[in-house]
């Protein structure tokens, strides 16, 4: 799945990018991963573009699916979409046009790669959809998330339906599933993320992974089921559908040993990394991302816990004002799933606790697990400044180990970043400068080749940055070379690093010197 082109007619809620017109170059090279990359300061639209990315397929995944699909009166905005996409090893591209706001449905035409329209029918339109749309955001309140968290709301809600038998019993559809296409990887992510590859990934890429961190593998680790307990709704607490139930029946089989107790309908599976375990988890999950993608489903009946008025209210809210709401948090003692005694191995073979890593760590372990783990093709990566807590070491590496994890995938990739070591790995043609001007929003394509490139140059490119030093030190230094004391500037020149701005020092002790000499009587 490649984008090649967004252009947004109109967008209400964010005008800085009304009449946006971007296309994006297709080289059809799946050996390399090459990311389009935003850059510019903050507030410029880097984020807002992403997350009206995510919003588009968002709308088109609820009025196009054929479970629990959702009759979407007003489109986020007015757009037109074009992106390629792989169906039974054939490229097809697909051009989505929406004209009106309201009560109409976006055109949807579908065409080979010699451009000739193919017939296209309204029930197979979801099939020429990204498979999954994957979004990061590191902060709290970072506008990416919230088409994730509307989506996670729906299908929560939507699981909880499939498990009353009266609904299902009345309402075509209620009872059948759906895997999500949405997959939002924050802070609250990372445990299942973790388990997920360390316990199912591919055991050479785990270690590519692994290696930058020091660690080895996981020993053990303990899920939580409990849906009768005294924040869950209603006498019977929080019903499982046929899917959930046989999860948990999988885990059972799976799991080291469990605990049971009635009173609660509460399960507790503890887990040891070892050959067997692995098997049975591989045999009844199957891959990282499959057995991810269960413990996910769980993980979403702890928004069952919160009422559905308050989440409802919440939704809306978000909606109307743009605001990245989110429910409030679920005490651990009162969700319906939970991880607990993550145990992972060092290199020295001593053990942590998982949540005793650094907040880069992870980072680390949420990011890169979460891109090795998700290889569906036709797939799209949205990160929003994913390097936020990470040390330069790893920040240089970051595209190389994204490289060395993903290469070969028909996917499509984008990142926001502020990081020139993300820039200096990014093709010319792929790295776009946000600049907002007078409120107006001009992006474009820098004058030089970026990928191998300079950080002084980029630097000046996205943030119009004449000089690399610090704003204090540079002061200090510019005010040091204003001096004509010859001795003043020779001691001061101790107290700066070296720099290229240092240079003038030097030469500015030269010029004095040569004017002492200028200055000098002739004998």
């Amino acid at each position: 799945m490649k984008l090649h082109r967004i252009k947004l007619n109109a967008i209400e809620h964010r005008p800085l990018l009304k009449g946006l017109d971007l296309s994006f170059t297709d080289d059809n090279d799946l050996s390399n991963v090459d990311p389009n990359c935003f850059i510019g300061i903050n507030g410029s639209g880097k984020s807002q573009l992403l997350e009206t990315i995510a919003d588009i397929f968002f709308y088109l995944d609820r009025i196009f699916r054929k479970i629990n699909r959702v009759i979407e009166p007003n489109a986020p905005c007015l757009f037109e979409l074009e992106y390629s996409i792989t169906k039974s090893n054939q490229n097809y591209i697909v051009k989505v046009i929406q004209e009106k706001s309201r009560g109409t449905a976006p055109d949807v035409l579908l065409f080979d790669y010699n451009y000739n329209e193919l017939e296209l029918f309204l029930d197979d339109i979801e099939s020429y959809l990204p498979q999954k749309i994957i979004g990061y955001t590191s902060g709290e309140n970072e506008t990416l998330s919230i088409p994730f968290l509307d989506y996670y709301d729906e299908y929560a809600d939507h699981t909880a339906s499939r498990a009353l038998p009266e609904i299902n019993s009345s309402k075509k559809g209620a009872a059948k599933d759906y895997d999500p296409r949405f997959y939002l990887m924050d802070y609250s992510t990372n445990k299942g993320v973790v388990i997920a590859n360390l316990m199912s990934g591919n055991s050479r890429k785990v270690k590519l992974l692994l290696d930058s961190i020091s660690i080895t593998g996981i020993r053990n680790f303990q899920l939580k089921i409990q849906t009768k307990h005294k924040a869950a709704k209603g006498k019977d607490g929080i019903k499982l559908t046929p899917e959930l139930e046989a999860t948990v029946k999988n885990l059972k089989i799976a799991a080291a040993a469990y605990e049971y107790d009635a009173s609660i309908n509460a399960y507790t599976f503890d887990f040891y990394n070892n050959d067997v375990t692995r098997k049975v988890i591989n045999k009844y999950f199957g891959s990282s991302i499959e057995f991810y993608t269960a413990l996910y489903k769980l993980e979403l009946l702890n928004n069952l816990i919160i009422d559905k008025k308050y989440r409802n209210e919440i939704k809306k809210t978000r909606r109307q004002k743009s605001l990245v709401i989110k429910p409030p948090t679920v005490s651990e003692m009162d969700k319906v799933f939970s991880y607990s005694e993550i145990k992972l191995f060092l290199n020295n073979k001593s053990l942590i606790d998982y949540i005793n890593l650094s907040d880069g760590e992870h980072q680390f372990l949420n990011i890169f697990g979460t891109i090795l783990m998700q290889d569906t093709p036709n797939s799209i990566f949205l990160l929003d400044e994913p390097e936020t807590h990470f040390n330069p070491k790893w920040r240089r590496e970051f595209v190389k180990l994204w490289n060395a994890l993903a290469a070969g995938r028909t996917q499509d990739n984008f990142i926001t970043t502020h990081s020139p070591f993300l820039v200096s790995d990014c093709k010319r043609e792929k790295v776009f400068i946000f600049k907002k001007e007078n409120g107006t929003l001009q992006i474009s394509l820098p004058t030089k080749e970026t990928f191998g490139a300079s950080f002084d140059y980029i630097l000046m490119s996205a943030f119009g940055l004449e000089y690399t030093t610090s704003e204090k030190s540079l002061k200090d230094l510019k005010d040091l070379i204003k001096s004509d004391d010859i001795e003043l500037i020779e001691k001061g020149l101790s107290n700066f690093g070296e720099s290229p701005e240092k240079f003038y020092l030097y030469k500015r002790i030269e010029e004095l010197r040569e004017n002492t000499k200028d200055d000098a009587p002739n004998l």
